[in-house]
């Protein structure tokens, strides 16, 4: 029994660190996801580097004060494996800066980390999304697809330069591929194909639903139109019909 009230307590603990701690995070999540597109496109400056490790140790404290508070912790990291992985990287792109670690500059290995490094950007945004949302609705998709589009342009651009010119090409190419319309271009590199591959089936499996929710709010609003245009033809056709029948009522009196 008291296993039992520990765990509920620790459970009650955990729910009230997230509330508390909720806002922020989606704050700095959003900010992270800035700097990664920044990084990826321009690259950071010595100030935005500091900023952004900064962040990553934020997140770190807090995956690891939830998963000390968790009662199960082998559950908790089976369900936030994604989220340990988009921890993870960061450090991994930090040794690219020392000399005893030269062998990871070599440009296919860092492409690849590049490329995990932006998938788990996706958990991320999914994440942020869920949380500032808290419901699943159109609003949700739209903004998580906008996202999507924002750091998959990013990934693109890192991988296909400089086949795609600018991140304003790589940002129209991924809004096209989003919105399953397609471009003539096509990725060159094994992690831009990969990602390419990616972001179809992303744009498959939701553009549909986008596209399904957006004709039912048109047509909501046609019929909400179309019952508004027929009560007030009914009200017209009852007006007339008093009208009518006060006219005959009178023709009746002046007939006796």
């Amino acid at each position: 029994m008291d296993k039992e009230k520990l765990q509920q307590e620790r459970i009650d603990l955990l729910y009230q660190i997230n509330e508390l701690l909720d806002f922020p995070l989606i704050l700095l999540s959003i900010v992270w996801l800035v700097l990664i597109v920044v990084d990826f496109v321009y690259g950071l400056s010595p100030l935005l580097q500091t900023a952004s490790m900064v962040i990553w140790i934020i997140f770190i404290a807090d995956f690891f004060i939830e998963l000390y508070i968790a009662p199960k912790k082998k559950v908790y990291v089976k369900e936030n494996w994604l989220v340990a992985l988009s921890l993870f990287l960061p450090a991994l792109r930090i040794l690219r800066l020392f000399s005893g670690f030269r062998v990871l500059k070599v440009t296919s290995f860092v492409r690849s980390l590049n490329l995990a490094q932006i998938l788990s950007s996706f958990n991320r945004s999914i994440r942020t999304v869920r949380q500032a949302m808290g419901q699943r609705g159109l609003e949700y998709v739209l903004l998580l697809t906008a996202l999507v589009t924002f750091v998959g342009a990013a990934g693109m651009y890192s991988f296909e330069r400089p086949g795609l010119n600018s991140y304003g090409d790589a940002f129209w190419w991924t809004a096209m591929i989003i919105t399953t319309i397609g471009s003539d271009y096509w990725p060159k590199t094994a992690e831009g194909r990969i990602l390419a591959f990616l972001l179809s089936v992303y744009a498959f499996a939701i553009f549909g639903y986008i596209t399904a929710a957006l004709a039912s709010l048109l047509v909501g609003k046609g019929k909400e139109a179309s019952s508004k245009e027929i009560a007030e033809l009914r009200g017209e056709v009852q007006r007339l019909s008093n009208e009518i029948s006060k006219f005959l009522e009178i023709e009746k009196g002046n007939f006796k």
